[in-house]
C-alpha cells in the first residue's frame, strides 16, 4: 500500500545475479529466478542480449535455495535459450520442481547439476559451496584472485552451526530478512502460519544479533517480506538495522567483492 501510494519505492521480488567480467567472458549465474525476471533481466543491461545473441542472455545458469513458487517460477521465463539451463539444486528441490522439468523439456530443457559442501569451481576464478539447512540450502561464493567471500542466504529456517560461522567469515553477507517478528503475518491475515512455520528466522528475535556481530563488510537484509517494517524509512526497526550497520536490500543494488 505504501509503494501504491508512493511513500516507498516498489520493489520486485528477490533474486541475485553474480558474475565475473573479463576480456573473455562476461557471464552471469542467477541465485534464485523470481516471477519477475523479465522486468529484472530489462533493468539491468548486463543481463540483457550482447550482439546477434538476440534469444539468449549472459545469464549461464541458476541457484536455486529450495523449491518455492517465488524462487522457481523464473527458470519457466528462460525456456527459450538456445541451450539447455543450467540449474544447481540440492536432490530435494529437483524432485519437488520435476512439473517444471517437465514443462521446460519441450523448449530447453534443464542441466540439473547436483550442489556439494565443498567448493567446486564455477568461472574464471569463482567457485562456490552449499550450506544445508532445513527445507533449503544458502550458497557461498569465492572469488579465487582476491579469496573474498559471499555469503548468501534468502531462506533460513535456523541457524546452523556452518552458517553461524559462514556468516562470521564471509566478506558480505545477504541474509534472510523475511520477517521482523515470528507472529507478523498472523496481525494481518488472522490464522496465518508463523515466521517460524514458514521456514523464516524472524529478524528481530532470531537473526539481529549474529549478522550485527558479523564482522562483515556489507550485510544486507533481503527476501523482505511487505509486511516487515523495516521496509518504511523512519520506523524504529528500521533505525535498530542503520545503527548497527545493517543495509536492506532494494531492486538495483550493486555490489564489488
Amino acid at each position: 500500500m505504501a509503494a501504491r501510494e508512493e511513500k516507498i519505492d516498489p520493489q520486485t521480488q528477490s533474486s541475485i545475479a553474480i558474475g565475473v567480467d573479463s576480456e573473455k567472458l562476461e557471464s552471469w549465474w542467477l541465485i534464485n529466478a523470481s516471477p519477475d525476471l523479465p522486468r529484472q533481466i530489462e533493468s539491468a543491461t548486463q543481463l540483457q542480449p550482447h550482439g546477434n545473441a538476440s534469444r539468449n542472455t549472459p545469464i549461464a545458469g541458476v541457484f536455486l535455495t529450495n523449491a518455492d513458487i517465488d524462487h522457481a517460477l523464473g527458470l519457466l521465463l528462460l525456456r527459450q535459450q538456445e541451450k539447455r539451463l543450467v540449474v544447481y539444486a540440492t536432490d530435494e528441490t529437483r524432485a519437488t520442481l520435476a512439473w517444471i522439468d517437465r514443462a521446460l523439456a519441450r523448449f530447453c530443457g534443464i542441466e540439473w547439476r547436483t550442489v556439494t559442501p565443498n567448493f567446486q569451481s564455477l568461472d574464471f576464478g569463482m567457485a562456490f559451496r552449499a550450506i544445508s539447512l532445513p527445507g533449503s540450502v544458502a550458497f557461498q561464493f569465492r572469488d579465487d584472485t582476491s579469496g573474498r567471500t559471499a555469503l548468501l542466504a534468502p531462506s533460513v529456517g535456523s541457524l546452523t552451526e556452518q552458517l553461524r560461522n559462514a556468516v562470521y567469515t564471509s566478506d558480505l553477507v545477504m541474509f534472510d530478512g523475511t520477517f521482523w517478528s515470528d507472529g507478523e503475518l498472523g496481525r494481518v491475515r488472522p490464522g496465518a502460519r508463523s515466521a517460524r512455520e514458514m521456514n523464516h528466522l524472524p529478524i528481530n528475535d532470531g537473526s539481529f544479533d549474529v549478522l550485527r556481530q558479523s564482522p562483515a563488510g556489507r550485510k544486507i537484509y533481503i527476501h523482505i517480506n511487505n509486511t516487515n517494517p523495516i521496509l518504511m524509512p523512519g520506523s524504529h526497526e528500521r533505525a535498530q538495522l542503520e545503527r548497527a550497520g545493517i543495509e536492506i536490500a532494494r531492486d538495483g543494488l550493486e555490489m564489488l567483492l
